[in-house]
């Protein structure tokens, strides 16, 4: 029986502190004890099953509850072991979004380290991106040193700090208002600025290192032009040409004397390079070295030969822009003592550009001699034409001989027949023309007449020599064209340069030519009374004797007989062929 209990056990599957305790419990009984402990079982079974149906019955409802609890939660572990095989299947997406996490929590965590920093350099942030607007007020109100530290100072940090955007943008913004800063500063070139501006305007510009020193030199003179050519542009082109001219040439003494010499003071050190190439400059040993440094390189030896032409070209150019203005201009002025003192004014304007080596007084003459010989030629031009309109008009009736006023009764004891007749000018006044006295060559005003009047016989007979024949006024057209070339002799005498002697002595031997040559023509196709021929052969005589000579005369008072001679004897020779015919 005790095997059997043993088996039971063991079939029982008791647990194993249990059955040891018991088994241990049963070797300490006796025999009889041994022998009744089936029945004792027996009866505990016993009593545990009827417990056990009593508890059953008492408490159904929690059986119940159990078993549907059981049926539930075998369901609910059906779902979390497919659950878990879903989980399981997930996990490898779990841990790439956890790895994902983990990257973009590093950059937000970055950002937010960032976020403390800024707001902790908030103050100086806001003053570096204040530097363009500071940087544009200071260029507004001309304070350029403070403007160029802070381009400075922002480049330094676009090289120290390339890649940070808001440098970048600060270097953007700080060029934009470099431009502006530029623009300023040429428009200041473009205007009337002293020496100590122009040398600051220059160091601005060298310190901004926007131009290599050859544009820099090329800007400087291309400013400097503008502003000369605004001032010539800003010359009314309709008032008198002597005034225009004249503030023309003002511009050019005054400005251009200016720009020389402000680039010469900027550049000199460029421009000594050549000198110094040359053997021209100070500077001995150290001179010897720089011009051997040169010539070793070619390059640079061109590049500054370039540099230092600059000037030249601009200056040629400058200076045949007013050339061409006065060639423009100068015909335009009709009066000869207007033209004299335009000449002297521009000789003053070479002579003034001389001391910077720019003496063009040597080109004017040209300019000066072709508008006085095209003053000549007008005016003689308008003699000639009065003279055939008054010899076509003209009734040859004979004319009361002009009387000599008082006062030229002492000066004509002292001349020849001749010249003490008549006077042109008192003639003309009678026949309505213009009179040549104090209009001739040598004419004088009436009180400096006066005061040669009293200087002696010497004096007299000279002053005599100068006034035109009285008996010229017998035949009117010879006198108006007297008058006429008088008045072009006195325009020429004004401006009566060594050069226009052959030209204007060439121009009135074929007025004088002309004259005679419309006297022959008037003879041949006019029918005249006997009276009427005797007055014009007259009038023939008196060109010829008379109006000739003294008119030669006149010409070589302006032009001395040494350069210059006026050759009559082609005009002569026609006047003797008219006086032939009449025998």
């Amino acid at each position: 029986s005790t095997r059997n209990l043993i088996v039971v056990m063991t079939d029982q599957q008791l647990d194993g502190g249990a059955a040891l305790g018991y088994s241990s419990q049963l070797l300490s009984f006796s025999l009889d004890r041994l022998k009744k402990e089936p029945k004792l079982l027996a009866e505990e079974e016993l009593r545990l099953q009827r417990a056990l149906q009593t508890t059953a019955t008492t408490h159904y409802d929690a059986f119940i509850k159990t078993a549907s609890c059981l049926q539930t939660i075998d369901t609910e572990l059906n779902s979390v072991c497919g659950h878990l095989d879903h989980l399981l299947q997930d996990i490898p997406k779990l841990v790439s979004t956890c790895e994902s996490f983990s990257v973009q929590s590093s950059s937000v965590l970055e950002q937010h380290t960032q976020n403390k920093l800024l707001a902790r350099e908030q103050a100086t942030l806001l003053e570096l991106l204040e530097v363009p607007q500071l940087m544009d007020t200071c260029v507004r109100n001309g304070v350029y040193d403070e403007a160029l530290d802070l381009q400075a100072f922002v480049g330094r940090m676009g090289l120290l700090h390339p890649d940070v955007p808001l440098v970048n943008l600060l270097m953007t913004q700080v060029a934009e208002v470099g431009q502006t800063m530029l623009q300023q500063l040429m428009s200041r070139l473009k205007s009337s600025i002293q020496l100590p501006e122009c040398l600051r305007i220059m160091g601005y510009l060298r310190r901004m290192a926007v131009f290599s020193e050859a544009d820099l030199r090329l800007q400087f003179l291309q400013c400097r032009d503008e502003w000369i050519s605004s001032l010539i542009d800003e010359l009314d082109d309709t008032q008198d040409a002597y005034e225009h001219v004249k503030h023309l040439t003002d511009i050019h003494r005054l400005y251009l004397f200016d720009a020389i010499m402000q680039y010469r003071a900027i550049f000199f050190g460029g421009g000594s390079s050549v000198a110094g190439a040359t053997g021209t400059g100070p500077g001995g040993q150290s001179q010897s070295a720089a011009t051997a440094s040169l010539l070793q390189n070619p390059t640079v030896l061109a590049t500054s030969i370039r540099e230092s032409s600059m000037l030249h070209s601009w200056v040629q150019h400058r200076l045949s822009l007013y050339l061409n203005m006065l060639r423009r201009y100068l015909p335009l002025i009709t009066e000869g003592g207007n033209l004299a003192s335009m000449l002297e004014h521009c000789m003053y304007c070479g002579s003034s550009l001389s001391r910077v080596g720019l003496d063009f007084q040597g080109l004017l003459q040209p300019l000066f001699e072709t508008c006085s010989l095209g003053l000549l030629a007008q005016h003689l031009a308008g003699a000639v034409e009065v003279f055939n309109t008054r010899l076509e008009s003209h009734k040859w009736v004979s004319m009361p001989a002009p009387v000599m006023p008082k006062s030229r009764h002492h000066l004509a004891r002292t001349t020849s027949s001749n010249d003490g007749n008549s006077a042109a000018s008192n003639g003309a006044s009678n026949t309505g023309e213009p009179s040549p006295r104090g209009e001739g060559i040598a004419g004088m005003p009436p009180e400096q007449q006066q005061q040669q009047q009293q200087q002696g016989p010497m004096d007299a007979e000279e002053q005599e020599d100068q006034t035109p024949p009285y008996q010229i006024m017998e035949h009117v057209p010879l006198a108006v064209f007297t008058n006429g070339v008088l008045t072009a002799l006195n325009e020429l005498r004004h401006c009566a340069l060594l050069g226009l002697s052959k030209p204007a002595a060439s121009l009135l031997q074929q007025s004088l030519e002309a004259v005679a040559a419309s006297l022959m023509h008037y003879r041949h196709t006019r029918a005249l009374s006997d009276n009427e021929a005797a007055l014009f052969a007259s009038a023939t005589k008196a060109m010829l004797d008379t109006v000739l000579p003294y008119l030669a005369s006149c010409f070589t008072r302006i032009f001395t007989s040494g350069f210059s001679k006026l050759d009559t004897s082609g005009t002569a020779s026609i006047l003797r062929s008219v006086l032939q015919e009449y025998g």
